[in-house]
């Protein structure tokens, strides 16, 4: 038996016979993955009968055994990391006390036999650390600090008192659950000790957010040699991840609101534990291009990735060592591998089928997160696609949802995973007027136009579940199947599939659903190896990689990169100096501001020519993508499908 088997082993005991609720087990599994140091997991071979009729107190001494035996820990440690496994593995002392008193508490038989029970399987009683004790009560069970602290480490301890006392403003941890979190803060810092402190009430109050209190902890750990300066940011997401609840409560609190409140809670849930780097988010560049035709916005993304190609995309989402399968996997969820201790996510029933949603750390507009398969299955866009779409503004009508063309070069950054992406923000495309209406004959009622916008867009609008599904079928099929080598369409040819759809579904007025459906391709010629209907070489400066769903409805997501040469970009029109040569890659754009705007101008004057040549570049950049160059070519496409009419 390897280390993982006798994991899933302790996994299954848990769930018979520790009360481990199935939503809870990912996150689990990767505390106690955190806990151990390792770097990677791969599902083991359990045995199930096994596992459920053993004793959990000797599977926890089996993993930190077969641990031991890898190198992970020493020898020596192995009693003290089984207890510190047990302890993840078990309900905390809230939940656990909630079932004694809900079963009749002390003055019942039952319910006593209950707790003597698990508190025998859980091996309840002996802490993992020195400084806390466990104690049985007749309110249930208790871990207690013993407040026998070291003068040196008094700043640590305050730190740790002052994120306790937010996590119960902020964070719904429960005061049975105090002592339980600071001992396993204190285990994740390495501490043997700790005393109580006298906290700025007031201070912690007025937080709404953790980065005050969990940089102070890890500063001062860090200055004390607690930590390691490489190890700031995983201590700090592995302490925001003890601070939260558990996956579980998310989900049933989320699921009792529902709509707008559970989206609501999740959000500023996600805020408050760090999960959601609002802070960050505050610092990145964006503004709304007055100069477009269409108002274009643009944000400039500090804390994101750039991916040159569909390959580097491909690489930046895959984690090292192959655990979790992608950056968007379910086993994410406590992960402290891929920075994901404090990430919480909530499931979702999308077409029949599993899904889960989580807010993304670092978001592009209001309220944006992901829709992503329970399973790792590729990225797909099919017939129940648009009925999943409809199925999430069912429940979330104040959002919107969509999904990117499978395709790589003119889709999203993770392809290896099926996913939505959506928000509570509208795109700049919803205020996109139609140039022409078209008629489906077999539905009348349905409304199916083409948009005045820089790309190819058909919007369907119906009340019909039916003839949603119908219609975007038809339009999907018929373009994935299209051909016109004039204009340089090719729908497959011996480097595969070309064409394919994005799809953005929102509610509208009266309950009808919108669905905005964007044409791409991503053939390649050999004036564009890069794809014919890509960001063409004059206006990479911005954006080298593909345009995903977001950009092709007017929100432009540019790297961090770009900040700082908008800056020497800007020195240089007023400086009237050449570009350096690491800064030729903007000629273009600067010989393009002087010859509109002339020479001399000021610092002022050049931030506004700028962002006023970024909206012109945004804009052609969806010239490039436009499979159509018109709309009137858009409309012949769909009239040339033999089920579409144009009105008269």
């Amino acid at each position: 038996m390897n280390m993982n088997t006798a994991l899933d082993e302790l996994l299954v005991c848990a769930r018979e016979k520790l009360c481990l609720d199935e939503l809870d087990i990912v996150y689990v599994r990767n505390t106690v993955l955190g806990l151990l140091g390792a770097k990677t997991y791969a599902p083991g071979t359990p045995d199930t009968e096994r596992a459920e009729n053993g004793d959990p107190v000797a599977l926890a001494r089996t993993v930190a055994e077969k641990a031991a035996e890898d190198g992970l820990i020493g020898a020596d440690e192995t009693e003290r990391v089984a207890k510190r496994i047990l302890e993840a593995v078990t309900l905390r002392p809230s939940d656990l006390n909630d079932m004694y008193t809900s079963s009749g508490g002390a003055s019942s038989a039952k319910a006593k036999a209950f707790l003597a029970e698990y508190v025998k399987a859980s091996g309840f009683g002996v802490s993992s650390n020195p400084a806390f004790e466990e104690i049985v009560t007749d309110d249930g069970v208790e871990v207690r600090a013993k407040g026998d602290g070291k003068e040196e480490l008094s700043g640590v301890y305050l730190a740790i008192d002052e994120l306790i006392y937010y996590a119960e403003n902020c964070l719904l941890l429960d005061e049975y659950d105090l002592d339980w979190t600071r001992r396993a803060i204190c285990n994740i810092l390495g501490m043997d000790s700790y005393a109580p402190q006298e906290i700025d009430y007031e201070k912690v109050e007025g937080l709404d957010r953790p980065d005050e209190l969990i940089d102070a902890l890890t500063d001062i750990a860090s200055g004390l040699g607690l930590i390691g300066p490489s190890d700031v940011e995983e201590t700090a997401d592995k302490v925001m991840g003890a601070l939260s609840v558990l996956p579980s409560e998310i989900n049933d609190i989320f699921g009792s609101l529902g709509g707008k409140k559970a989206m609501d809670f999740l959000y500023d849930y996600s805020v408050r534990n760090g999960c959601v780097r609002k802070t960050a988010l505050e610092r990145n560049i964006r503004f709304k291009s007055g100069y477009t035709r269409l108002g274009l916005e643009i944000t400039i993304n500090k804390a994101r990735p750039e991916y040159a190609s569909a390959d580097e995309a491909e690489r930046g989402n895959t984690p090292d060592g192959g655990y979790p399968e992608c950056s968007i996997c379910a086993d994410n969820e406590g992960w402290s591998g891929t920075g994901r201790c404090a990430l919480r996510t909530v499931r979702l029933t999308l077409g029949g089928r599993e899904w889960f949603w989580q807010f993304s750390p670092y978001g592009y507009l209001g309220k944006h997160g992901i829709a992503v398969t329970l399973a790792h299955e590729p990225m797909r866009v099919t017939d129940d696609t648009v009925v999943e779409l409809m199925d999430f503004v069912d429940m979330f009508p104040n959002f919107f949802i969509g999904c990117n063309a499978a395709l790589p070069g003119a889709g999203g950054s993770v392809l290896s995973h099926e996913h939505f992406q959506g928000g509570e923000e509208m795109l700049p495309i919803t205020k996109a007027k139609a140039k022409l209406r078209l008629t489906y004959p077999k539905y009348p009622l349905a409304e199916v136009e083409v948009l005045d916008w820089y790309d190819s867009v058909i919007r369907v609008t119906s009340q019909s579940r039916m003839v949603m599904r119908e219609i975007a079928s038809d339009i999907r099929r018929g373009w994935e199947n299209y051909t016109d080598r004039e204009r340089g369409i090719i729908a497959q040819d011996g480097d595969g599939k070309h064409n394919a759809v994005s799809m953005t579904m929102r509610k509208i007025s009266n309950g009808r659903y919108c669905l905005d459906i964007t044409l791409r391709s991503n053939v390649c010629s050999d004036e564009y190896p890069d794809g014919v209907f890509h960001t063409h070489p004059e206006y990479r400066a911005l954006k080298k990689e593909p345009n995903g769903l977001l950009e092709a409805q007017g929100l432009f997501v540019l790297p961090g990169r770009v900040d700082g040469e908008m800056t020497r970009l800007s020195e240089c029109l007023v400086g009237k100096q050449p570009l350096p040569d690491d800064m030729k890659d903007y000629a273009l754009l600067y010989d393009e501001i002087v010859e509109n705007n002339g020479a001399d101008m000021s610092k002022v004057d050049a931030g506004i020519y700028i962002k006023e040549e970024f909206g012109s570049v945004c804009e052609r950049i969806l010239g490039n993508i436009a499979v159509f160059k018109t709309p009137e070519e858009t409309a012949e496409f769909l009239t040339g499908l033999g089920s579409f009419s144009e009105k008269r």
